[in-house]
């Protein structure tokens, strides 16, 4: 099941849970009752278990799990009771069989799990052989796919709000997510920076994004005296030394964790104003190992302190002046006291910079970021690059970036490639990738920030040493190094994979030849460019064949030019379908016949009058997988003409079809003499007749039926007796009892 979360919008919060849970449950029906009929294996089976998950999938959109509960003969989905029918009734009884009272459905669910669970309650075989199927397919503890009648499964039954969706109500995500966000402020800051694991305990089972996005609506609600009041009797607490040193640790936390939430809250300004009797010691500061009492403590917070003033300094309004040495010394020194927590703040900090409408600000926070790169130490500071291209990724996503990101980009990217990260290369470039539109010859960025950081990274030297990473990378490697270079997507990435196409490692030609295919424009120009170069097909006078190593070159370019399926490609085949080295003339075939249309069919039927009766024959096959009925007369041409592949033509004319194909081989099988001159003595009239009923057969219209009927009760008693065994009488025979 994806992982993937949607952007919380507006819209999607209305959606209604209580219709998703029925359609649920009606799926689920559906797929067990057709399981129980048609078995596990079958394909009605299969496309049947397709719909529940689908239709989970667009639950975990909004939700960690789904879990599904039977109560006295009731049947709850996420807590909604459900309408009493066929459906709802054939679930509960298959749960009731194993006594399940509680399924929790998690959001790593695959479709094969799902199939397993309902194979086994549809079997109705035993207990202990459906646990065995849950521990093979996912497990029944822990964050596992599939959880039957589990602590968990109790929990959120239990310890949440009970819905009736058998009457009308507010069922949407928005009004039960915020009953999920009901209690104190506690419950909230709690809430706010929980774990996955830590909100399925508290019993909340929304996704995070969801949850963020309804904070602040729900913390409005809480008058600013309230929260004032909580935050001062806290700060008395901690102050007071009243408390033994866990009361103290518990105060503190509570007030730090409510103090970040008023950042939500619209009138903060009046719950922070004045508020002196604050907490004397962070416990942000404890969780990253600063202690202001000790040495070390006081020395990293020192630290700390010394980087937010020189940040708040440079960038101060009306500050030009900026000491990049300073800034890095501190940011150095924030790395090696063990503060990579702090430093991930800062460059998120940096980075928030880059945004600002100063442009003397966003070049100031490019420079910093800049400098910053060159003091990370990969050994031991990877969590920081890895924060690093995650932020700059999502304000790429959120169309956040400025013309300053052009640069930014390209210097994480070159960082990325001299320590070999080429996952977070990737991730950087699909990315980017996202922000480009291809339309036939026209490419179109949306930002040009986008634009110029892919004319930066796409540099000759870049993708030189990326083709040279090709060779050299691992099985691990080369996924990554497809994405990257299939996102850059530039001709000069068709041309430097060009120098590897006939590499002589078999995983290289390989790699590259995929990646080809999926460079679209960029490699079609390159690779008509390669088969327009005259120098490539040039070979030793009185030789048909071309050598190996020019060969090569030229079969791999028009394999990618078949494989980029691009109508423009068949003007760079056509120049050598009378190429003299029949090799190159089976490649050409096989590439038209992958790129389709009518400008293929016409060089198909040029190649289908060749020299050579393999290549005849083969372009005839072509032309009847590819071609349409507006070619019948081209065929019909071709089998008065050509004996030699009459029977391949008449085979061709029955797969495309159409009127003229069909009174062509209707006429071939009622009148012998068309027979006859057809075959010309070069093939036999059962092989050519044979050819004729089975194209009737596949056009299967009335007309063609008809005619095969005709023949057949044409023919003598005697005729049929003697021949009833022949291949002739039996295809006719199996074409009719279909009808």
């Amino acid at each position: 099941m994806s992982k993937s979360v949607q952007r919380i919008k507006e819209s999607t919060l209305s959606t209604n849970l209580n219709e998703s849970a029925h359609n649920l449950v009606r799926e689920l029906a559906m797929a067990c009752r057709k399981m129980s009929i048609y078995g596990a294996g079958h394909p009605q089976s299969a496309r049947a278990v397709e719909k529940p998950f689908f239709v989970f999938g667009e639950i975990f959109a909004f939700k960690s799990v789904v879990n599904l509960n039977v109560r006295r003969g009731q049947l709850f989905v996420m807590n909604i009771l459900l309408k009493e029918s066929v459906f709802t009734q054939q679930v509960i009884q298959f749960l009731q069989a194993f006594d399940i009272t509680g399924i929790v459905f998690d959001r790593s669910l695959s479709i094969q799990q799902l199939t397993t669970f309902l194979m086994n309650i549809v079997s109705r075989d035993s207990m202990s052989e459906l646990s065995t199927a849950l521990r093979e397919s996912g497990g029944t503890s822990g964050d596992e796919p599939l959880q039957v009648n589990s602590e968990l499964a109790n929990s959120l039954f239990e310890n949440r709000k009970m819905y009736r969706g058998d009457v009308s109500g507010d069922y949407s995500v928005r009004r039960l997510a915020l009953d999920q966000l009901e209690g104190d402020l506690c419950h909230l800051a709690r809430i706010q920076r929980a774990s996955r694991r830590t909100l399925l305990q508290m019993a909340v089972d929304f996704r995070s994004s969801v949850l963020e996005y309804l904070l602040p609506e729900r913390l409005a609600a809480f008058p600013p005296e309230e929260i004032r009041s909580t935050l001062k009797d806290l700060a008395q607490t901690i102050n007071s030394g009243e408390a033994d040193a866990q009361g103290t640790k518990d105060a503190t936390n509570k007030y730090m964790a409510i103090f970040r939430l008023v950042e939500f809250h619209p009138d903060k300004n009046s719950i922070v104003e004045d508020l002196e009797d604050q907490p004397v010691s962070d416990p942000n500061l404890v969780e990253n190992g600063i202690d202001p009492m000790s040495t070390t403590g006081a020395l990293k917070l020192e630290v700390n302190t010394r980087i937010d003033n020189l940040v708040q300094d440079l960038f101060s309004t009306g500050n030009r002046d900026f000491n990049v040495v300073e800034f890095v010394d501190s940011f150095t020194r924030l790395l090696k006291t063990g503060q990579r927590p702090k430093a991930i703040e800062v460059v998120s900090r940096l980075i928030d910079f880059m945004g600002s409408s100063d442009s003397d600000q966003r070049q100031k926070s490019l420079n910093l970021l800049g400098a910053v790169f060159g003091e990370l130490n990969l050994e031991t500071d990877q969590s920081v690059l890895d924060a690093t291209v995650d932020a700059i990724v999502e304000r790429l996503e959120s169309r956040r970036e400025t013309y300053e990101y052009s640069e930014l980009v390209s210097r994480l990217f070159d960082l990325c490639f001299s320590e070999r990260q080429l996952e977070l290369m990737s991730k950087l470039t699909r990315a980017m990738a996202r922000r480009r539109v291809i339309n036939g010859n026209v490419t179109v960025y949306d930002s040009m920030a986008v634009k110029k950081a892919f004319e930066n990274i796409s540099r000759e030297d870049t993708v030189k040493l990326l083709v040279r990473s090709v060779i050299q990378a691992t099985r691990d490697q080369v996924g990554c190094l497809k994405d990257i270079m299939v996102a850059i997507g530039t001709e000069e990435v068709a041309l430097g994979l060009s120098r590897i196409i006939s590499h002589p490692a078999r995983p290289v030609r390989q790699f590259t030849l995929r990646t080809l295919a999926e460079l679209g424009k960029s490699s079609l120009k390159v690779y008509s460019q390669i088969l327009g170069d005259d120098a490539m097909f040039e070979r030793p006078e009185g030789r048909r064949e071309m050598p190996d190593e020019k060969y090569y070159v030229v079969r791999n370019s028009i394999f990618v030019l078949g494989s980029i399926q691009d109508p423009a490609g068949v003007s760079a085949l056509r120049a050598h379908i009378g190429d003299t080295d029949v090799r190159v003339k089976r490649e050409i075939i096989s590439a038209l016949e992958k790129i389709g249309g009518e400008d293929a069919v016409d060089c198909l039927m040029l190649m289908a009058e060749d020299e050579l009766l393999e290549i005849r024959e083969a372009a005839v096959i072509a032309i009847g997988l590819i071609g349409t009925p507006e070619a019948a007369p081209l065929l019909t041409d071709l089998a008065r003409r050509m004996p030699g592949v009459s029977l391949k033509a008449v085979s061709a004319l029955g797969k495309i079809g159409g009127d003229q194909a069909r009174e062509f081989l209707c006429a071939l099988l009622e009148n012998p003499r068309d027979l006859y001159d057809t075959i010309g003595g070069r093939v036999s009239k059962d092989e050519l007749r044979l050819a004729t009923i089975r194209g009737l057969g596949r056009i299967g219209d009335s007309e063609a039926i008809g005619s095969l009927r005709s023949f057949q009760e044409s023919r003598s008693g005697a005729s049929k007796l003697f021949f009833k065994n022949s291949s002739v009488n039996k295809a006719i025979t199996e074409i009719l009892s279909r009808q």
